[in-house]
């Protein structure tokens, strides 16, 4: 596949689907950082406005991506191209929802603090989501051999915050069992821990699939 025959349908003067894309990683980006901001947040209605905009976010996505169907329906391309296109729209989809997955949690659960691995794991992914923005925005430019690399590096920043967020999870959960908690303390955080490190893996398979794409261009 050459560039041209797969990555045309990024260009934003075609308007197709490179700004789905961004579109999606605009609501990715901007539920990453209220993420980071309810973890902090121990005002009770500050943190439920906090949480709607999460899901405002959660559903601005989703209608990005009912917008990307439709145009991948009226799209003609081989099933190769289809296949790479679609699974991309809906890993980044994902994404979005395991964000708002983490919202729920630290509201449903009322935290009367959060640990500071938990925080670490929020600000990587949003570190990540910021990366995948980045990555976004460069698609267009796959003929730039600088841009490629450029993408490259951003794909392995997102693989080492995902091995960061693997290292804090297994050892969270470790020293969960050992702290003086109370068994419904203990399932709050594990819940908690568990959803920031789906997370985290979500944005890698962004990446990897992204990877995926160009090494076959």
């Amino acid at each position: 596949m050459s560039l041209s025959s797969f990555f045309q349908y990024f260009v934003p003067k075609e308007e197709r689907f490179y700004p789905l894309y961004q579109k999606q990683a605009e609501y990715i980006e901007k539920g990453s950082k209220l993420l980071r901001q309810m973890l902090l947040e121990t005002d009770l209605e500050r943190l439920q406005s906090l949480k709607a905009e999460v899901k405002a976010c959660e559903t601005g996505g989703d209608a990005v991506l009912d917008d990307f169907h439709n145009t991948l329906f009226r799209t003609v391309l081989t099933p190769f191209q289809r296949e790479d296109v679609h699974e991309l729209a809906e890993l980044m989809d994902d994404f979005m929802d395991r964000i708002d997955d983490c919202g729920n949690i630290i509201f449903t659960r009322r935290f009367l603090d959060v640990d500071v691995d938990l925080t670490t794991m929020a600000e990587n992914i949003m570190f990540a989501a910021e990366s995948l923005s980045n990555i976004i925005s460069r698609l267009p430019n796959l003929s730039d051999a600088s841009k490629r690399k450029e993408i490259s590096r951003l794909c392995q920043e997102i693989k080492t915050l995902e091995h960061d967020n693997d290292e804090l999870y297994g050892s969270y959960i470790s020293k969960l069992f050992s702290q003086n908690y109370s068994l419904n303390e203990i399932i709050k955080r594990k819940d908690l821990v568990q959803v920031l490190e789906d997370a985290t893996n979500s944005v890698k398979y962004i990446s990897d699939k992204i990877r995926s794409i160009i090494s076959k261009l």
